[in-house]
Parts: C-alpha cells; structure tokens; sequence
C-alpha cells in the first residue's frame, strides 16, 4: 500500500498531455515490476479500468510505425490531399487514420526516451507535417476538430533541423525583404519570385491552403503586374489588398441573399470558426434578409429562404470566407 501510495504522488499526469509519469528503479527493475503488479492487484485497479503501468517506448513507437503505415496506404502524398476532398469514404478513411496515428504519436512524444526517428518511425518529421496539413486542409470545415487532435504538441512549434518554418508571416516577411522600389513600384527579381512560389507552395502543404491560395494571388495580381506603389510597404500593401477583397466578398454574399451589408460586416468580424454553431447578430441578419431582393431566387418562397439561409449558406459561407482571410 506504500509503495502504490508513493507511486501516486510522482509524476502526476496532467491530461492528455501528460498521461503518465516515469518511474525509475536502479536496483532490481524485474522484482520491482512484480511487486508492483502485486500490489495493484490488491490496492489498485489492477490495470483493468485505467493501464497502471504503460509499456515499453520500443512498444509504442513500434505501434506507431504501424498506424503510420496503415495511414499512408489512405493518401499515399500528403500533397494529393484534394483529391479526397471529393470523395467522402476516401477522406473519411484517411482522416479516422490520421487521428489513429496522432492519437499514438501523441502517447509516444510522453516518452523521456523520446526523439523523432525517421528509421524507427517509418516516417520523416517534414513529411508528418505535411500529413498533418493534409488533415487540416481537408478538415477546416467539418465539425470543430478536439484539441486532443490537432498536432501542434510536436510541430506546432517545431523548427527542423536547417529549414525555416513556414507560415503567412514568414513568406511576407520574405517577400518585403526582397522587393525593390524602381520607378514608384515595388519589383522582384526572377529567383526571389522561384522562392515565393515554392513558400507558397509549402504553406499550402502544411495545412493553410486557403492563406496559400490567397497570397499567390495578391502576387499574381499585384506584385507581378506592378500594382504596388512603393510608398507603402509590402505588408501595408498585402493588408488593404485583403480588406478590400473581404468588402467584396461581403457585398456579393449580401446581394446574393438579400442581406444588410453593415450588419454582415459587423457579424463577420466578430464570427469564430471555433463557434462555428454561433452566428453573431443572426437575428438581425434574418431580418434583414429578403427573398424578394436576393440575387438568389432558388428557394422560391422567403420562409425556405430564410431556412436555406440560416441552415447551410451563413455557416459555410462564414467558414469559408474566415479561413481564406485569416
């Protein structure tokens, strides 16, 4: 009873972020081990309701390499991620596997022994992460994601080794650093734009594809054409190009529904994908919203309009629009 009671008191776990603790014998680990198996038999729940002692971190990594395996065979490039977007028993089957694997590499990062293992994993860190986006690229819009689930305990933070993490921030900052003023306008050279591309192409890969998308645009669009007075920098530039694009966005949903623009804007601001279930200002915005006015016509009456509205369009359309714009 001593021993389980000290054992109780050490490490403690802390969620799931810390299931168990390490214990460690330095005399007699195999007659420790029996012991302690005894004792749980007698004091504990022997391991039948909750595992009292884990096993081995060679066990669970083996495990892993299974999962990773098993998941691969679901998508076997993570940058082929859109073609599950159309069918949904593919994307189910890879998304129910990813979250096998993360749900054991989870278990595994609790390790002291702990290390990424390309050899041992079956996997590489670079290429994980970019299973990683491939789940948040085809996931973003379903129901909201535990946090149990998405992986940022390993590579949320996680600078590998001679490469630059990559996120919005990263490839504006690059691009800022690199372009030149000549004659009013902002410019880039050819190769700069080659490393933009393939940026672009990497924060797409890690799971922002919507942000990706948008950012190739304002350089297709903007940068190339010589839209970009120098007088601004290229992040002022990047920021009211993106507002105006949301006003836009914002007055073609409002006239294809029927909607006040104002209090669209203001909902849209406020909205959170977190809260997906939650629409501020709804009751205004339902008021506001008039069959009779809308580009849209397909409901044919305003009470279907209203539920066609309240039902799908707001959620999707918010959705959609907070992911791009970001």
């Amino acid at each position: 009873q001593g021993l389980i009671q000290a054992y109780s008191r050490t490490n403690r776990v802390y969620g799931k972020s810390k299931e168990f603790g390490s214990i460690i014998n330095f005399k007699y680990p195999a007659i420790t081990e029996e012991l302690v198996n005894n004792a749980l038999k007698l004091y504990g729940s022997g391991g039948k309701s909750s595992p009292a002692i884990v096993e081995h971190y060679k066990t669970a990594v083996e495990k892993f390499a299974i999962k990773v395996k098993e998941m691969k065979q679901t998508l076997n490039e993570p940058k082929d991620w859109e073609l599950l977007k159309t069918d949904i028993k593919a994307k189910e089957l890879f998304v129910l596997s990813f979250r096998d694997s993360n749900e054991q590499l989870r278990l595994v990062t609790q390790y002291y022994e702990f290390k990424w293992d390309d050899t041992s994993f079956k996997i590489d860190e670079h290429t994980w992460i970019k299973y990683v986006g491939a789940y948040k690229n085809l996931t973003y819009a379903d129901e909201e994601i535990s946090p149990d689930v998405i992986v940022n305990q390993l590579v949320g933070n996680t600078k590998l080794s001679g490469t630059q993490v990559i996120d919005a921030h990263h490839i504006l900052k690059l691009i800022g650093s690199k372009v030149k003023p000549n004659k009013g306008i902002q410019t880039v050279d050819r190769e700069t734009l080659r490393i933009i591309y393939e940026d672009i192409q990497e924060l797409s890969d890690v799971g922002e594809n919507a942000q990706a998308q948008l950012l190739k645009e304002f350089v297709d669009t903007e940068l190339i054409t010589g839209n970009l007075s120098s007088e601004l920098t290229f992040d002022e530039s990047f920021e009211m190009w993106k507002q105006k694009r949301i006003a836009i966005d914002i007055k073609e949903f409002a006239i294809e529904w029927g909607l006040d623009e104002e209090v669209l804007s203001k909902s849209v601001d406020q909205f959170s994908v977190g809260q997906k279930g939650t629409i501020p200002y709804i009751d205004e915005l339902t008021k506001s919203a008039s069959f009779y006015n809308s580009k849209n016509q397909s409901a044919g009456n305003q009470l279907t309009h209203i539920m066609n509205l309240v039902g799908e369009g707001l959620p999707e359309w918010f959705i959609e629009i907070k992911q791009r714009y970001k």
